[in-house]
């Protein structure tokens, strides 16, 4: 093994007492495990248990800001249709973690970047792990997500190296967690600068050898002290259920818990629980052997495969997101925010704590102040949530300088106007930000409706202007929508993109016109709810059926949430825009005039005691036909009637060319409008449940509900061509 050269996969070379391995996967961004990688490590680890004068190794990635980022999806999705070659690879994976753990000198993982996965299962089978100080290291099973459960033994090392609940909780739920806090739990041993973190992983390996540690002890040691917290006789759990094994309670309780927080479409968190319990009951090879069933028998399902395919989705708009290939950037280090209300001062947040400097203005320092507060207590529950120290949130929050002025914004390389929806506002403050901005400083309206075509009518230069739609809250919201006009330079269209990647967001770029993409598509969604209301269904059956269908909240409370004189505005303009098939109900005009905003003012469709609902608010039928008579609906109707007009919507954004790719669609209704993951998209059920199942319905539906619902001309003729949305 000494002297080894460098290979495609990983590598080794041997310095002093101590073995460096470097994965580094040629021709790709991150490191991913895979058929080849496996054969690599296996040589690597047979090499290691050949050589002597070793007092350890050190694992370390070639990449920048990644250690191994999980297994090849791609490898996985094409196996899943061979069972018996996919556990045939996931057996050969178990025995090579154990061979990492059984060999007579330990390795230690030097962690810097994303550990997540896969990655974060290998690391688990080393003797120990240290992760680097940056802001971009993260352990972590993302799994769950993608319907799936570690398969490499996670679900057994895991809950065994730390607190079982923090183990339990993060397989569960996909959590990662930064090198602190991964410290603090007993994640990672030492957290060091980048800089010097494999040197630190090479002590560690030298001072584990000297005490004669291998893996094995490191990660399996602590089943006997979760074992003793079951079966202690002081416990007041024992107690409480006297003959009854706690473990049986104690996993009881957690599937509860899951139940409330996902409900039953999600099959991935129940099964990792059973084979969690199936380990602390029958013994760690038990637990590995329930992990590789559970594993087999979730990669088949519909809901992995539709949850896998988005992550392509995903992958493939990283890779081409809607802009031409030779567009360069301007770099943008400063960013200023127009308005400190919800929406800018989270952006401003956002940008903060990715490091840009930001220049925030409202009108007046009430409204500053009231944005400033909103940012500070944002940073504060990042500390709170062990994300941030408090040093490093006051550094962050340091980075927002407020004004009421435009001070400061001379040098800001992009402007987003986070103003009122009120178009000659708008205008007036895209005029006074050219009068004080660079020729290439680039302007960016958050906009829900307004076409941005209108906005830059008043521009100077409206090659710099297009939209940059953010979704409330903005901390939370994954997607970003970018709306180009037909004078929007390639050049601004890519700054733009390229600070909504750095923002974490998942970003679709979108045509300009009344409402772009998603603004008319929740608002078709929201109307048929609206027609359904004043039709006389009730608030519990139309919220009801649509949380059925796997969307977060119903279309009544997300109008409590966006605010009823949102939902009014945006229902106004789409009116306008198409009035020869839009047909609105009376119900959300009558509502808001009496003075409702939902969450706002505490009065809407939900009553609220300090910001929170509480139950549904029984005075809103006092106004709408048939008042408190609520007829029994069918919950299905409700579902059909509100998921087939959203589709219709956003079949006429492609039709129209607002949309340009089924799979921007697709990312936009599930990060953008909450439509459930596990269904792949709105245009992959469409095509899940049959073109012509779903035009038959649609006809139907418009007969007895209304033209609004017939379907559009891009459905029918892929109906009659026998085509779908997508190929696979």
């Amino acid at each position: 093994m000494a002297g080894e050269t460098d290979h495609p996969l990983a590598s080794v070379h041997i310095d002093d007492d101590i073995a460096y391995i470097c994965i580094d996967v040629e021709g790709e961004e991150v490191n991913t495990l895979s058929t080849p990688m496996t054969n690599r490590f296996e040589e690597i680890v047979d090499g290691l248990r050949h050589e002597t004068g070793l007092s350890g190794a050190v694992l370390y990635s070639g990449k920048d800001d990644n250690f191994i980022a999980g297994f090849d999806l791609e490898e996985l999705a094409e196996r899943r249709d061979n069972p018996g070659e996919l556990r045939s690879l996931i057996e050969r994976g178990h025995r090579l973690m154990e061979s990492i753990e059984q060999l007579d000198i330990p390795i230690v993982a030097a962690i810097d970047g994303d550990c997540l996965g896969g990655g974060l299962e290998v690391a688990l089978a080393c003797s120990g792990r240290v992760a680097s100080n940056r802001r971009e290291t993260s352990l972590g099973c993302p799994e769950v997500k993608l319907g799936l459960i570690p398969g490499l033994g996670g679900t057994q090392r895991l809950p065994r190296l730390i607190n079982p609940q923090v183990g339990v909780r993060m397989i569960l739920n996909g959590e990662d967690m930064g090198p602190e806090r991964a410290e603090s739990e007993g994640l990672v041993d030492e957290v060091a600068p980048p800089e010097i973190v494999r040197e630190v992983a090479a002590d560690r390996a030298r001072k584990l050898h000297a005490n004669g540690t291998n893996g094995a002890d490191r990660t399996r040691h602590s089943i006997s002290s979760f074992r003793e917290l079951l079966s202690n006789p002081a416990s007041e759990a024992v107690k409480l259920v006297a003959e009854t094994p706690v473990r049986r309670v104690v996993f009881d309780h957690v599937r509860e818990m899951t139940r409330n927080q996902t409900g039953d479409q999600y099959p991935a968190p129940y099964r990792a629980i059973d084979v969690i319990e199936t380990g602390f009951r029958d013994g760690f090879e038990a637990g590995l052997e329930a992990e590789t069933e559970a594993f087999l028998e979730l990669v088949e399902t519909d809901v992995s495969r539709n949850l896998m395919n988005i992550f392509f989705m995903q992958r493939d708009l990283e890779k081409s997101p809607g802009v031409a290939e030779d567009a360069d950037a301007w770099n943008v280090d400063k960013i200023g925010v127009l308005g400190a209300g919800l929406m800018g001062a989270g952006v401003a947040q956002l940008a903060a704590y990715k490091d840009y400097a930001v220049r925030l203005k409202d009108q007046d320092f009430d409204g500053l102040g009231w944005g400033l507060d909103y940012c500070r207590d944002l940073f504060d529950d990042l500390v709170d949530k062990d994300k941030l120290t408090e040093p490093m949130a006051d550094v962050r929050f340091g980075n927002i300088a407020g004004t009421t002025d435009y001070t400061g914004f001379h040098d800001c390389d992009l402007v987003v106007e986070a103003v009122f929806e009120d178009l000659e506002l708008k205008q007036e403050v895209l005029q006074e930000v050219e009068q004080r901005g660079r020729d290439d400083q680039v302007v960016a309206s958050n906009t829900s409706t307004i076409p941005i075509s209108e906005i830059a009518k008043a521009a100077e230069r409206p090659e710099q202007v297009l939209g940059m739609h953010f979704f409330s809250p903005v901390h939370k919201m994954p997607l970003l929508e970018i709306i180009e006009t037909e004078e929007t330079s390639d050049r601004a269209l890519a700054t733009a993109l390229e600070v909504g990647h750095e923002l974490g967001k998942t970003c679709i770029v979108v045509d300009d016109g009344p409402g772009f993409f998603t603004s008319r598509v929740i608002g078709a969604y929201i109307n048929e709810a609206g027609w359904l209301l004043q039709e006389g269904a009730s608030i519990e059956d139309i919220d009801g059926a649509m949380k059925e269908f796997g969307f977060p909240v119903g279309p009544l409370k997300l109008i409590d949430e966006v605010g009823f004189d949102v939902a009014v505005k945006a229902a106004d303009t789409l009116q306008n825009a198409f009035d020869d098939r839009w047909d609105a109900p009376t119900t959300l005009e009558t509502l808001a005039d009496q003075g409702r905003k939902g969450r706002k003012n505490e009065w809407g469709f939900y009553t609220y005691d300090d910001g929170e609902a509480t139950g549904i608010d029984e005075s809103v039928y006092d106004l709408l036909p048939g008042g408190h008579d609520r007829k029994s609906v069918d919950r299905e109707l409700v579902r059909e009637r509100c998921w087939l007009a959203m589709l219709n919507e956003c079949v006429y954004c492609l039709q129209e060319g607002v949309a340009r790719r089924p799979r921007d669609v697709d990312i936009g209704v599930v990060f953008g409008l909450g439509f459930p993951p596990f269904r792949g998209g709105v245009l992959r059920h469409a095509d899940h449940v049959g073109l012509e199942t779903v035009v038959r319905k649609l006809d139907r539906l418009a007969d007895e509900y209304g033209e609004r619902l017939r379907p559009a001309d891009m459905l029918t003729q892929k109906m009659r061509d026998q085509e779908t949305f997508y190929d696979d």
